[in-house]
């Protein structure tokens, strides 16, 4: 049976500073990615409505 590890990452994302948050993901990925791990799932939930704050949370599995 392979061993199989699963990983979380939470970023708090709001509506300033898009292009800057999609880049810093966007290299998280490509390090998680060149690492063996494979992005199965995402979810987010808002934590502020008054000022457009949420959670983006990845789930990654690595065998």
């Amino acid at each position: 049976m392979s061993h199989v590890e699963n990983d979380l990452d939470i970023y708090a994302v709001g509506n300033a500073n898009t292009q800057r948050q999609e880049n810093e993901i966007a290299t998280i990925m490509r390090k998680r990615n060149s690492a063996g791990w494979k992005l199965i799932s995402t979810n987010t939930a808002i934590v502020d409505t008054k000022n457009q704050f949420s959670n983006l949370y990845l789930f990654w599995e690595k065998k």
